[in-house]
């Protein structure tokens, strides 16, 4: 005979929570270190590391009351693309934003001439992904039912060119 316990559900519930409160806090202290962390960066690095975290920012909270909300809305599905792409697109600004500033921090020109080609290749690779993004977040502009799906599927197309237009710009920069 199978003895199960009552309290064990709201215990382990408990113990999620408060394992996704922690790993919120944590994420949310880290936030801004890339900025110390980098005195010396290029404009362009910081624009990529505000770009990202303005992404980040408006991906998935679970305290955000509204984000709750929108589980239940007839645009959940279409939010959740919105959410994920728009992880998807800070992730893709995070990567080429530390790989440039690798490459600025390097002393050594015959260093910066062996890495170049290598910075290229990724940049080409990240504005690819990030136009694929953008195309993404696009899909939900004409079936959203709510005006305010498609706002923000504007605005995260908007902010995902914008960002590939940066990274244009950096590459075609590269001597």
């Amino acid at each position: 005979m199978k003895i199960t316990s009552s309290a064990r559900g709201p215990s382990l519930l408990a113990l999620a929570l408060f394992g996704i409160a922690l790993s919120v806090t944590f994420r949310a202290g880290l936030a801004g270190q890339e900025i110390d962390l980098l005195p010396h960066s290029s404009p362009d690095v910081r624009a990529l590391y505000a770009a990202q975290s303005a992404l980040r920012t408006s991906t998935w909270n679970l305290f955000d009351p509204i984000k709750v909300l929108q589980q239940r809305s007839p645009d959940s599905d279409k939010l959740l693309l919105l959410d994920e792409t728009a992880s998807s697109g800070a992730d893709s600004l995070r990567s080429i934003a530390d790989l440039l500033a690798v490459y600025e921090n390097l002393q050594c020109e015959a260093d910066r001439a062996m890495m170049r080609p290598l910075l290229k290749d990724r940049l080409r690779l990240f504005v690819r992904l990030l136009g694929l993004d953008a195309e993404r977040a696009a899909i939900p502009l004409g079936v959203a039912n709510q005006p305010a799906t498609t706002k923000r599927a504007l605005k995260l197309r908007d902010d995902l060119l914008a960002a590939k237009n940066r990274i244009d710009a950096i590459a075609a920069s590269l001597k």
